[in-house]
């Protein structure tokens, strides 16, 4: 993010869920929109709530549009959707209301919920593979969408080996030791 602000990754990213979205709406759908990111790398700011005003911006109603500003790894935006999922307080605990308003899902049971609702992830082709790992790794069955990329570089690709190695330490760390 740059000032508040979508960077070119981040606007690619939302474009592409805008236009997901809107593409459900011509079938009679309104999907609900999961804006997840809180601060990371180094940031100053959390993601969520800038995603949620741009989506604003381009046409998506808030009231279909839930923040979740909490997490820092893109395992716990996972995590803390399955928690929000899984609240007896949702959808309506979150919907259409800004992080400081809902509930504080890293204190919820990181569980699945008997139903799961149609998953869409819409993330940028070098983090999508990743994404959908860890999402299959602890139960969804999601859709990817791959948002496009100006230019796949090396630092991306780096960047997202090195995350998928930490990952997968500490997915072997927990099951050494048993959680």
């Amino acid at each position: 993010m740059q000032g508040g602000r979508p960077n070119p990754a981040l606007h690619s990213r939302l474009d592409t869920a805008a236009h997901e979205w809107r593409t459900a709406t011509r079938f009679g759908l309104e999907p609900i929109v999961f804006c997840l990111g809180g601060i990371g790398g180094g940031g100053k700011e959390a993601e969520a709530p800038v995603m949620a005003a741009y989506l604003e911006q381009v046409g998506i109603p808030r009231r279909v549009i839930v923040e979740e500003a909490h997490s820092r790894t893109t395992e716990e935006n996972l995590l803390h959707l399955i928690a929000i999922l899984g609240s007896p307080d949702y959808p309506d605990a979150w919907l259409g209301k800004p992080t400081a308003d809902t509930p504080d899902p890293t204190v919820l049971p990181q569980e699945l919920p008997d139903q799961v609702p149609p998953i869409t992830l819409v993330t940028s082709r070098t983090h999508l593979p990743r994404t959908m790992l860890i999402a299959h790794s602890i139960g969804l069955e999601p859709r990817g969408v791959a948002a496009p990329v100006h230019a796949i570089t090396l630092r991306s690709l780096i960047r997202e080996l090195g995350a998928l190695a930490i990952w997968g330490a500490r997915s072997l760390r927990r099951l050494i030791a048993g959680g």
